[in-house]
């Protein structure tokens, strides 16, 4: 199995998101110009990263330590089942039009 076979194209990570001490807040108003709502998935998912300035690849490392990850995201998921989840737990607050 690849990496981002284990994505379960939730799409959360594609909207702008704030980090605060105890919340991660995302706003589902402002999705990234790339992320086809519909299929919930990436227009240019093989050229985002020289697309989009703002698109992050989610790396081992990143399902492990990333704060900008919520719980609910397949990779944290797979990153706690291997017992590699050390960012801070955090409430997930999705919101319109927080940005």
């Amino acid at each position: 199995m690849k990496w981002e076979d284990i994505c379960s194209r939730c799409g959360l990570c594609c909207h702008e998101k704030v980090i605060f001490p105890e919340a991660l807040v995302i706003d589902l108003s402002a999705p990234c110009e790339f992320y086809d709502e519909k299929s919930h998935s990436c227009t240019v998912y093989e050229h985002r990263f020289e697309s989009c300035s703002r698109c992050e690849k989610v790396t081992p490392f990143m399902a492990a330590f990333g704060s900008s990850l919520p719980e609910s995201c397949a990779y944290v998921k797979w990153a706690a089942a291997h017992h590699i989840r050390f960012a801070k737990k955090r409430e997930l607050v999705l919101a319109e039009g927080a940005s």
